[in-house]
């Protein structure tokens, strides 16, 4: 086997963990706000911290990726996420929650980074498209997430419990896949830099925001929102998740093909459609059935746009890879750092279903603004 498809094996294995940790913390962050008595605002400020220091943590770690490699990082910020992901089990109170909050954003943000640039490394490579499968493993880490968390509700196992349990497992599988991983990337050191998101970078970037925005704020209200407006037990809040995550996790097997077909403008267009139906199907219904339908629709149009964005930013001439990564990913990190307070806050006035209609906005600026990158983003 080369080594090339070595480190493919390895990134998958990656990219399963850093969704499987996404899918245990919006799981649970129903219980984690009961434990913590926490309003509606005050748990979009945990969301908050989660995603500015993830925000904040990004031109380092494409720094790192294109001057050391991308190995190192994603070890790094995977078992720096899972040491997060056990202290939540155990904080006493609001304060503590926001420590352990910026610890996980931290570990996301710089393992998220170097895992893409090291995609954009081995397409380039190999000369095939790996970015959408590769987010598609992901989102199967997701669905295995929630997916324990539903099973540890229904039966009754504590936070105390699970958490620590799945992550002392991720850790392991993480010490087992980063040494395959290849030791550096075939970036130019001399035009490694921080990467803010202008020039050519700022279509692709205000896309990513967008597209962040709905992909974040899906993951962490969908199960807050069928456990509050919507009444429903533990475990099926956390389907939400499990719905979300599965309908992405399918569609971004076919992303990359989709993308050749229709063009970066005919995804975007359709994308943004997509996530504006199921976003209306879930906060108008109110009932449990056609809002995990809602929040699957939604999952359906994150999915593509965000591998393919992805390879645009990694891709831009006299940008270095890790950096060009990073840009559009400040960009999309920026966007998953407003939906906490502008979620939370929104829904102490009007309520969390008529807060959650940001996301219908948010698709259908993607709706407006993807075709004019149509040139930028042939495959």
């Amino acid at each position: 086997m080369t080594s090339e498809a070595r480190a493919h094996r390895a990134l998958v294995a990656g990219f399963v963990v850093l969704g499987v940790l996404d899918g245990v913390w919006v799981a649970r962050l129903p219980a984690l706000k009961h434990k913590l008595s926490l309003d509606s605002g005050r748990l979009g400020i945990v969301i908050f911290v989660v995603s500015a220091v993830a925000t904040l943590s990004l031109p380092l770690a494409g720094w790192l990726a294109a001057r050391r490699g991308s190995r190192g990082p994603t070890a790094l910020g995977l078992i720096l996420a899972s040491a997060a992901l056990t202290g939540a089990a155990f904080v006493p109170s609001f304060a503590p929650m926001l420590l352990v909050a910026a610890g996980l954003g931290s570990g996301i943000g710089v393992a998220d980074v170097a895992m893409n640039a090291h995609g954009v490394e081995l397409e380039r490579r190999t000369g095939r498209h790996l970015l959408s499968p590769l987010h598609a493993s992901w989102s199967f880490g997701l669905l295995g997430g929630s997916a324990v968390t539903v099973v540890s509700a229904a039966a009754g196992v504590g936070l105390q419990r699970e958490l620590p349990a799945v992550a002392a497992a991720l850790v392991l599988g993480t010490l087992a896949a980063a040494p395959r991983l290849l030791p550096g990337t075939a970036a130019d050191v001399e035009t490694a830099h921080f990467a803010l998101p202008r020039g050519t970078l700022a279509l692709p970037a205000a896309l990513m925001f967008c597209a962040f925005f709905v992909e974040s704020a899906a993951m962490s209200w969908s199960a807050v929102f069928l456990s509050g407006p919507v009444h429903s037990s533990a475990a099926v809040a956390a389907g939400a998740v499990v719905a979300y995550a599965a309908a992405m996790g399918c569609a971004r097997l076919f992303g990359d093909r989709l993308l050749v077909r229709w063009g970066f403008g005919g995804l975007a267009r359709r994308s943004g459609l997509v996530t504006c139906a199921g976003t209306l199907l879930a906060i108008l219904s109110r009932s449990t059935v056609p809002a995990l339908i809602g929040f699957a629709l939604v999952g359906v149009g994150c999915a593509a746009i965000v591998p393919a964005l992805f390879r645009i930013g990694g891709s831009m001439p006299g940008i270095s890879q890790g950096a060009g990564v990073a840009a559009v990913a400040t960009a999309g990190y920026t966007g998953g750092l407003c939906n906490g307070p502008a979620i939370g806050f929104a829904a102490r006035g009007v309520g969390l279903s008529a807060a959650l209609g940001l996301l219908a906005v948010a698709g259908a600026v993607i709706v407006v603004l993807g075709p004019r990158l149509q040139s930028q983003a042939m495959p």
